[in-house]
């Protein structure tokens, strides 16, 4: 009994031991606190840093951890310096054969959902609407730079606007609460894609 009683101490530390270890699998790592967030758009090859990212066509990458200060940044044939706060988000696109960093609104309100939408096309200035232009949700976003709203949590239908003409339509989108979402607009369409955020 006693052998036993000495024994069941040594179980319970093990199995504990093992289920925080299971418990840190599951969750990414905190980030440290010079951190800065950095995601790149429209750019299928690319370098943060020392760190690859990968982005589809129109698309918006997972934000990446990079240092606060600067760094090198490459995006395809277009490399540039760039500098990051940290705590802030960012994104950065080759944009008229230079690097445009963009700084992103946080989604801090966890009741809504965030939608951003970027103007990387020629258009002069572009709205997001509901897809029947009826209903403005983001307007007057300029070349290069992005137009932000939180919203609420909602199935619906949206349309990138230059004026009255339809640049590219978005089918039954669904919008969560607490979720951050990108609108990226190009000379050749538009591209919804749920923010998320790589800490390894």
């Amino acid at each position: 009994m006693d052998k036993m009683k000495f024994l069941t101490p040594l179980l319970l530390l093990s199995v504990t031991a093992a289920s925080a270890q299971d418990m840190q699998g599951l969750y990414d790592p905190a980030p440290p606190a010079d951190s800065a967030f950095v995601r790149v758009l429209n750019a299928p090859t690319a370098t943060l840093g020392t760190k690859a990212v990968t982005a589809g066509k129109g698309a918006a990458s997972p934000y990446v951890i990079v240092p606060q200060g600067s760094f090198t940044a490459k995006l395809g044939a277009t490399t540039g310096t760039l500098k990051v706060e940290a705590g802030k988000f960012y994104s950065v696109t080759p944009l008229n054969g230079k690097l445009v960093l963009i700084t992103d609104q946080a989604a801090e309100n966890r009741a809504k959902a965030l939608l951003s939408i970027y103007n990387l096309s020629k258009n002069a200035s572009i709205d997001l609407k509901t897809a029947d232009g009826k209903t403005t949700v983001v307007n007057g976003v300029k070349p290069g730079e992005v137009g932000s709203r939180a919203v609420n949590g909602i199935t619906v239908e949206l349309a990138a606007f230059s004026g009255t003409k339809n640049l590219g339509a978005l089918r039954s989108v669904s919008l969560e609460r607490g979720n951050a979402y990108a609108i990226v607009v190009t000379d050749t369409g538009v591209t919804f894609t749920t923010s998320s955020t790589k800490t390894k």
